[in-house]
């Protein structure tokens, strides 16, 4: 598939590596030469000097003919309007990145007016994201399928924990609220496991089910009921915006730490039923004095990984709230992840999940539509599909059906209800099936299954 991308930012670069990795023909536009240089050679793309809003540098990267064409400077007027050029000369899907909170609270009314095909907000998508880790506090990851009809969450194993030492088969479920722990992740390993399955101490567990399963086996599992509510921003930019309201809406004290004198007076205008506080969010001593002890929940979204990464390390020490730290890149991960209890939202990840899924959607016409992927540290994916007359497995009893090695059918959505199925379960037409796989790029349904 032909690709153009305008933009060699963090989002613009991940997703050069990414949709190249897949396979695809992919075309990056960048107006500053040592920059895309840098890309080209360390990805397998091509590369054009040029302003991506120039209907000449358009035409010479060849969005005319592109299967899918993004937008992702750091401009949003550019990724517009550059995105409407391309639709105009011919590339088939157009996808604009999108941050203004102004052109966010009319961006379907914009996107459907100009002809853009899909507009992406990372930092509303973000925000979205740390709303969903504050409504599970032990959870360190927490996202939506099946049209926020299920919850798929993961959650670190503790030593006094009901799981440890317990094998899946033997785990007790009311019918009503069964769940299924459909990955594991045991130190640099992770696990599609088996019901022999045995769960360790510090095994992380990846638990999918409707809304109100999952919150009931999360209630289980964390037996300490604990509520977010007050949280501490720390970092005053735009996920910041979205977050603020958020929390607001769920009855939330919040308290924001910025630094920058005209952010803070910006958020202070804009929610007087929050406390908005200008000054320094390095200084550990002023966050003491603002009260960060004091907070169910801290979120420290600054413009600096490095900053966040030290806030986040010296949080952990003082304090037992839950932690959200958001990292842009991911040179620095693994220091948090084996040092703090913090959970971390990478935006860049948030967005190449949700373009990859298009990507491979448009890709695929054959036995389904990919509607979310998730990918867990590149080693495992999980996809919903929609299913269509046109696969192989419709009817057919599941134990009938050979899976690849690898792979787990692990819910399906059949008229609003959920159905963890067994081997004389069978896929219907208009089924949403959740997969969770080891195999690499999975485009359609019916790729997991061995040929006859």
């Amino acid at each position: 598939m032909k690709i153009v991308i305008v933009g060699a930012g963090v989002v613009g670069e991940s997703l050069c590596s990414e949709l190249s990795e897949e396979g695809n023909d992919v075309i990056l536009i960048e107006k500053e030469e040592k920059v895309l240089n840098k890309l080209v050679e360390t990805y397998d793309i091509t590369g054009l000097v040029g302003n991506g809003a120039s209907y000449e540098t358009l035409l010479e990267g060849n969005a005319d003919t592109a299967d899918i064409f993004i937008a992702a400077t750091e401009s949003d007027e550019l990724n517009i309007i550059s995105s409407i050029i391309a639709k105009k000369i011919g590339s088939k899907y157009t996808i604009a990145r999108v941050r203004n909170p102004e052109y966010s609270s009319n961006m379907q009314f914009v996107r459907e007016d100009l002809g853009i095909s899909l507009m992406l907000n990372p930092e509303f998508e973000s925000a979205k994201n740390i709303a969903n880790k504050l409504m599970f506090p032990v959870a360190l990851s927490v996202e939506n399928f099946f049209g926020q009809k299920a919850n798929f969450i993961s959650i670190r194993v503790e030593k006094y924990s009901f799981l440890n030492g317990a094998q899946l088969k033997n785990l007790e479920f009311d019918p009503q609220d069964k769940v299924i722990i459909c990955t594991v992740k045991r130190g640099d390993q992770i696990f599609i496991p088996s019901g022999d399955f045995t769960i360790l101490e510090g095994d992380i567990i990846y638990i999918a089910g409707s809304i109100n399963s999952v919150r009931k086996f999360y209630d289980r599992i964390e037996k300490r009921n604990l509520k977010i509510n007050s949280t501490m921003l720390i970092g005053g930019g735009t996920i910041t915006h979205y977050l603020i309201g958020k929390l607001l809406e769920n009855k939330n004290k919040v308290k924001v730490i910025e630094n920058e004198p005209v952010k803070a007076e910006k958020l202070s205008e804009a929610y007087s039923k929050a406390i908005v506080i200008q000054g320094d969010e390095a200084d550990q001593e002023f966050l003491i004095q603002e009260g960060i002890k004091n907070y169910d929940a801290v979120v420290i979204i600054t413009d600096s990984d490095e900053e966040n990464a030290v806030i986040s390390m010296f949080a952990n020490s003082i304090t037992n709230a839950k932690l959200i730290t958001k990292m842009n890149r991911t040179l620095l991960l693994p220091i948090l992840e084996n040092n703090t209890e913090t959970s971390i939202v990478v935006p860049k990840k948030v967005i190449s999940d949700m373009i990859i899924s298009v990507v491979r959607s448009r890709t695929n016409m054959r036995s389904s539509t990919m509607s979310l992927l998730y990918r867990l540290e590149n080693k495992v994916e999980l996809i919903t599909f929609e299913i269509n007359k046109n696969s192989v497995a419709i009817d057919i009893p599941l134990k009938e059906l050979k899976i690849k090695k690898g792979t787990l059918i692990a819910s399906i959505l059949r008229n609003g209800k959920m159905i963890f199925p067994g081997g004389n379960d069978m896929i219907k037409i208009n089924d949403s099936v959740m997969i969770v796989s080891t195999i690499p790029s999975i485009e359609d349904f019916d790729e997991i299954l061995e040929r006859i």
